[in-house]
């Protein structure tokens, strides 16, 4: 079925009961304009700003319309879109997993009851599950830290042309933070979360990293916009004033700090802005349907370690470059063997449990615990080469190169919905 077909058939279905191509509930694009004024208002508050990154009504709809309040760079993309053949699969829906709680559901009750705004499944190139409940195809959603390993993706490429190498420290190609702690700091350690560094984003000894502005996350994150300005204008001095807490390569420690530093190590690279970068590497070349966004900051930089909104089908076409149908899905082989089995190898489970996040995720992949790892800034590598990334709000995208399979979906609930655990249920599925 075409794209242009499918979007009549979204828009004209009946809500099918195990989850086929329906729109279930009014999509937020409807939101009455007085409502989106209100909305608007409640953002330009200063001091509602940190409430950008926790569900409510309010993010609800912003996270489906960044652009509203932010201003933001596209990554472009280029020719014509590649049509995604579907071939839906209704036993999909039917898969039981034990989920939040300890509750069993299949994946269709999972969709109805918890705030996902929509998922899709594709295996073997095709669609096999896709259901819309807020949005529709063509809304964008913000993918929150789902969206990191699109730099650490950049900098794999890199590596495998050598214009990078990650056993260097990381001030050799961000001159900025020369002199400080960083220059004791690997562009590995980078990549993978554990730097060994204080300024954590969950790991802190108090963990209010993201709401307390004292902390130096909170900090850093004040000079890119995304809080009220403190007076710091000046995002470097932040992280130069960081310190060592234990040595590097030893704890998973997670910190978006360490995606912005990937996405300034390309730029220095290939000296010009990332958006461009990420366009010419990977967007105009997966058969991308729509343009993206990043939220810029006021400073100029693109905030691709989570401030980025695509649409479902292309959040897919992105996860399937590390698949088998690559080729067919985006019409380009963006991702090499060699990068995709160095990505799923490069792990060190032994620094995996002790962190915040590992011991958060460790339980939602219950048939791999123990035996979790994480690199490239993949939230978890299960055994079998499966990656798993993502984002506030309960984002998340999950490949399974072995059995072809992308999983992706947007939600606007509090990341403790336990969507990696039904998404490891589908992969399973297909043993």
């Amino acid at each position: 079925m075409r794209y242009t077909t499918l979007k009549v058939a979204i828009a004209t279905a009946m809500a099918l009961p195990q989850g086929g191509l329906a729109q279930e509930q009014t999509p937020t694009s409807e939101t009455p304009l007085a409502r989106v004024k209100e909305i608007q208002e409640f953002f330009g508050d200063p001091a509602n700003a940190v409430k950008f990154q926790f569900a409510s009504p309010e993010t609800h709809y912003i996270w489906q319309h960044v652009s509203q309040i932010f201003p933001t760079a596209r990554f472009v993309r280029s020719g014509m879109p590649t049509v995604l053949e579907t071939g839906i699969d209704e036993t999909i829906g039917e898969i039981e997993f034990t989920g939040k709680d300890g509750v069993v559901r299949t994946v269709a009750e999972h969709f109805e009851a918890l705030p996902l705004d929509a998922m899709l499944v594709m295996k073997d190139s095709k669609i096999v599950y896709e259901r819309y409940k807020t949005m529709t195809p063509d809304t964008t959603h913000i993918t929150f830290s789902a969206s990191k390993v699109s730099s650490s993706t950049i900098l794999a490429l890199l590596e495998e042309e050598g214009k990078v190498d990650l056993s260097k420290p990381v001030t050799d190609y961000v001159e900025e933070l020369k002199g400080s702690v960083w220059d004791s700091v690997t562009v590995r350690q980078v990549a993978d979360m554990q730097t060994g560094l204080n300024g954590t984003e969950h790991d802190e000894p108090n963990p209010d990293s993201r709401t307390n502005p004292q902390q130096i996350w909170y900090r850093w994150a004040a000079t890119l916009g995304i809080f009220p300005n403190q007076g710091e204008d000046d995002t470097f001095a932040v992280l130069r004033a960081m310190e060592r807490n234990k040595p590097g390569g030893e704890v998973f420690e997670y910190n978006s700090i360490n995606t912005w530093l990937l996405a300034r190590v390309a730029e220095a690279i290939e000296d010009r802005p990332f958006a461009e970068i990420f366009t010419d590497r990977i967007w105009s070349r997966i058969g991308a349907d729509r343009d993206g966004t990043f939220i810029m900051s006021p400073n100029g930089y693109a905030l691709a370690f989570g401030m980025t909104s695509v649409t479902l089908r292309d959040f897919a076409r992105f996860g399937a470059m590390f698949t088998p149908s690559a080729g067919t899905v985006t019409g380009a082989d963006v991702i090499s063997d060699e990068v995709l089995e160095r990505i799923q190898t490069a792990g060190n489970p032994a620094a995996y449990p002790d962190g915040y996040v590992g011991q958060v995720m460790s339980p939602k992949f219950a048939d791999a615990e123990g035996q979790l790892s994480n690199a490239y800034m993949w939230d978890a590598i299960l055994p079998d080469g499966d990656l798993f990334k993502g984002g506030v709000g309960g984002q998340g995208l999950y490949i399974s190169p072995s059995r072809d399979l992308v999983a992706v979906w947007f939600t606007n609930g509090d990341g403790s919905e336990w969507n990696e655990a039904m998404a490891r249920a589908i992969a399973l599925h297909f043993e």
